[in-house]
């Protein structure tokens, strides 16, 4: 009788989360290089961080208590009116917008708020691995939509066409993709929609990294002709704003999710955290946001996502790889290696970690086709340990110089 529920024994911890926790621990250690995470390892900008500071000295009562848990007016508006500037798409701040705890809490608010036992969401594989397991907790059933390194892990609009069904809830998409840093194509997107009218079913967009962009352009689904009033657009400031700890997203949908969350939310998390709302209207209110990302976020993640490309280049050549168009990764396929050293990839990064004091992300976590893949985070080490990392992971394997190949996204 003492036993815990069915649904906390169905589900697992997430193994970034044990990695992350590993990380905490090795820091302590000054010779560990993490390729890890997926936070950013940039300071936020100085303009939030003085907000920040005046609104705790000048008004810390208002600063620290509750809000609404939707989040305050003046945030929501602020959003609205910045999605409108870079997106192109209009939505209502007071019923079409509701802020979060992170983008984590809107994922798990809209799973619960849309699912019943049986309803099938359909997700790519690999993907970012906290989907299948909310999915699952909300008693859904996760079909996956395969992408390879050979196709610069774009998903394929027949494969997703012959996976639809009249069960189908909802076809989630994350771009740009977190662990292969591909951005989708507008004619996959187009098809996906198209799909979505013919089958009734949600578009669960996930922008978290929207504008942590180096190659071509970021596609607002809500933004396509028909997409909107089927569309969830889930986003967060933990990426672009360089404040993960502070834990503030959120979602963008029609009234009645918007009015879902909220009903989820009040008996969760009651609202979103304060401070940082009040700060960041004036992030998106002074444009303080574009500068911060055209002038320090992206010049920095662009030269060391280039310079751990050569190196993967220069020093794996037997990896197979695409060059990331956004996010913070590099997705990479190892199998020509580890099948020489007969280990899988959970083995050889416990031992590269133990050994060499490198640490990387096992692919089997973000899906089975992630089998025999590595994830390496480029933002997260200066450029001179990204070169010393990558030569520690090469001596390691001791690496032949031999041909490989990088594949578009």
């Amino acid at each position: 009788m003492r036993e815990l529920s069915e649904r906390v024994r169905r589900i697992h911890l997430s193994p970034i989360r044990k990695v992350a926790g590993l990380l905490d621990e090795a820091r302590k250690r000054s010779d560990i290089i993490s390729f890890g995470g997926g936070a950013p390892s940039l300071p936020p900008p100085e303009g939030f961080l003085e907000e920040f500071t005046r609104l705790l000295q000048t008004n810390a009562l208002r600063s620290c208590g509750y809000t609404g848990t939707k989040g305050i007016p003046e945030l929501r508006a602020a959003v609205a009116a910045d999605v409108k500037r870079y997106g192109n798409v209009g939505f209502d701040p007071a019923r079409e917008i509701t802020l979060t705890t992170g983008a984590t809490e809107a994922i798990y608010n809209v799973f619960m708020s849309l699912i019943d036992p049986g309803d099938e969401v359909i997700i790519t594989d690999p993907t970012y691995l906290g989907y299948r397991e909310t999915i699952e907790l909300a008693q859904g059933q996760v079909k996956f939509l395969p992408v390879e390194v050979e196709d610069g892990y774009q998903p394929d609009s027949e494969q997703l066409t012959d996976l639809v069904s009249k069960k189908t809830k909802a076809v989630l998409l994350l771009s740009p993709d977190n662990p292969t840093g591909r951005i989708v194509k507008e004619d996959f997107v187009k098809t996906l929609i198209d799909l979505a009218q013919d089958y009734d079913f949600w578009i669960i967009s996930d922008e978290i990294y929207k504008h942590i962009i180096y190659e071509g352009k970021h596609l607002w689904v809500s933004s396509f002709p028909g997409a909107k009033d089927r569309t969830i657009t889930i986003c967060s400031f933990s990426k672009e704003a360089s404040i993960p700890g502070l834990r503030l997203g959120y979602t963008m949908a029609p009234r009645e999710i918007i009015d879902a969350i909220e009903k989820m939310q009040q008996y969760s998390t009651l609202a979103p955290e304060t401070l940082a709302q009040f700060a960041l209207v004036k992030y998106l209110n002074e444009d303080m946001k574009s500068a911060y990302l055209r002038d320090v976020v992206l010049p920095q993640y662009a030269k060391r996502r280039e310079q751990m490309g050569k190196m993967i280049e220069t020093h794996l050549p037997l990896a197979q790889t695409t060059r990331p168009a956004g996010a913070f990764y590099y997705f990479v396929d190892m199998r020509e290696y580890l099948s020489r050293v007969d280990q899988t990839e959970e083995e050889f990064t416990e031992q590269l970690l133990n050994q060499t004091g490198v640490a990387i992300i096992p692919g089997r976590y973000f899906g089975d086709n992630g089998t025999g893949h590595v994830r390496m985070t480029f933002v997260t080490e200066p450029v001179e340990r990204i070169e010393e990392g990558i030569r520690k992971v090469a001596q390691f394997l001791n690496a032949p110089n031999t041909e490989r190949t990088f594949h578009d996204c």
